[in-house]
């Protein structure tokens, strides 16, 4: 297994790997006691949990349809760290309330 590489310049976390390891599922994410990773192709990366100085609940829309066009909410977690912003596209809104309250628990101080 490939070590995860960290989104956030300077916050890396030991044994990323390890805690990758140990990670629960969220949907296509992986929630761990550190940090939170993402999928990239074969590999993963993560935000450190510590490096979130905001997570909020957003949405995207999703419109399908030429002569009659439906428009669905979906839910989606607003990241915030000190090198920019992330946006975490989910299906279902209580794995947004997962991450949701595990990032704002750990990172709230």
């Amino acid at each position: 297994m490939a070590i995860p590489k960290c989104l956030v310049e300077g916050a890396e976390i030991p044994a990323p790997a390890e805690d990758l390891k140990g990670a629960r599922r969220v949907e296509q994410y992986r929630l761990g006691e550190k940090a939170v990773y993402i999928p990239a192709g074969l590999r993963w990366n993560y935000i450190p949990i510590d490096a979130v100085e905001e997570a909020e609940e957003s949405h995207r829309s999703i419109t399908a349809g030429k002569c009659v066009a439906v428009t669905e909410k979906r839910p989606s977690v607003l990241i915030r760290t000190r090198n920019g912003e992330f946006l975490l596209p989910l299906e279902r809104t209580e794995n947004l309330q997962i991450l949701l309250a595990a990032l704002r628990g750990r990172a709230e101080k």
